[in-house]
């Protein structure tokens, strides 16, 4: 998920397993943690557009850099808080579910967690949360600013500890209250529920488009359900046949029967990059659910079907949010680029979802995918 969400569930984390030894400190570290395991992306500018994608959520995200860097990092950051009592193990154990959790709501994402890695490059994921959603977001960000607020509190008590220390006391450090970690405990319960709010969604998408599929398409195959961008609410289905995808979507608030649009596969059009490096992770990303579509020049428009789509309200069609422009340079190697209409508008189009959301389908409806595009 994004770097916000990230930073503020390892924080919660840290507040939770170390904050009551070394109080505001124990956030500070699990929002470090939080998002250790995004610095791959430093590597980016090293890397083209294809290798990013396998790179991304690679080994840092695996199994085995969970459990390494838990006793990487356990000993040195006991040794740093020491005399607040703080051991190896716990210090071991707080790295672990800072980073675990971390990779955990990625695997929510349709986006894929390579785990298993070095092992094996198959991406896991579950498909319940979008990358962005404020919902599971908002009640750890809450948790952490009253942290914050708090935290003068946790230094009045390391202040008492160690006047008391002076005056011999030999306790091995402060005891912080407990509110901090009752609101940690509260805020990240409601994250969770959230969370299985949206598995029981998704159970309830499946079932209702499940059911529309095997009534207008036959022979069919239901590829994915996921939700669509910040909502748990309004689902896309993918359902793959032999010539093509069919996609539709579905909210408990509609009252019409499910409109399926149609979009052939069209792979005959990029043989000419087969075998190709650059290709074949464009292929592996789509877990082989995807289609193309020829352009100018030679050129081919790869659509990765996995990840949805949005509405131009200037063309009236259908945007892939994950699709490539392939095409051969002047060296005979092989060039794949990130590609959206340059009329494209955002902002009108997340519009078209709060109304598709609310069982809104007109202007929805009116949208189909182009066989022609300007590029």
């Amino acid at each position: 998920m994004d770097s916000i969400t990230q930073a503020a569930l390892g924080g919660v984390v840290g507040e939770l397993v170390l904050g009551r030894r070394i109080g505001w400190k124990g956030m500070a570290w699990g929002m470090f943690f939080g998002t250790l395991p995004d610095l791959d992306v430093f590597f980016s500018p090293w890397l083209d557009t294809t290798e990013r994608l396998r790179w991304h959520r690679g080994i840092s995200h695996s199994i085995l850099m969970m459990v390494l860097a838990s006793f990487v990092f356990a000993k040195p950051l006991a040794m740093l808080h020491r005399e607040r009592g703080l051991t190896a193990k716990r210090a071991g154990w707080f790295v672990f579910l800072a980073w675990s959790t971390h990779v955990l709501i990625d695997v929510f994402t349709s986006y894929g967690t390579q785990i298993y890695e070095p092992f094996s490059d198959h991406r896991v994921t579950t498909s319940n949360l979008f990358i962005i959603d404020l919902f599971f977001t908002l009640p750890l960000l809450l948790c952490l600013f009253y942290r914050l607020w708090m935290g003068l509190v946790s230094l009045k008590c390391w202040a008492d500890w160690r006047r008391d220390r002076e005056d011999g006391d030999e306790d091995e450090g402060p005891e912080y209250p407990d509110f901090s970690r009752r609101c940690a405990t509260v805020m990240i319960s409601l994250s969770c529920l959230y969370v299985f709010f949206s598995f029981v969604m998704k159970l309830w998408a499946t079932d209702q488009i499940k059911g529309a599929m095997e009534e207008q398409i036959p022979n069919g195959s239901l590829v994915m359900v996921a939700p669509t961008p910040f909502n748990t609410i309004l689902w896309r289905g993918l359902v793959e046949t032999e010539k093509g995808y069919f996609v539709t979507y579905w909210s408990p608030f509609d009252q019409d029967a499910a409109n399926f649009d149609f979009l052939a596969k069209g792979r005959e059009s990029a043989k000419a990059f087969e075998g190709q490096k650059s290709f074949e992770t464009l292929k592996w990303f789509a877990k082989e659910h995807w289609v193309a579509r020829p352009a100018p020049e030679g050129r081919v428009v790869f659509i990765n079907m996995r990840f949805g789509e949005l509405r131009n309200q200037e063309s009236k069609r259908l945007v892939p949010m994950f699709q490539w422009l392939l095409e051969y340079d002047d060296d005979g190697k092989m060039q794949a680029n990130s590609y959206r209409p340059r009329d494209f508008e955002f902002k009108k189009a997340m519009g078209l979802i709060w109304e598709r959301l609310r069982g809104k389908r007109e202007r929805w409806d009116e949208m189909s995918w182009g066989e022609e595009e300007s590029f």
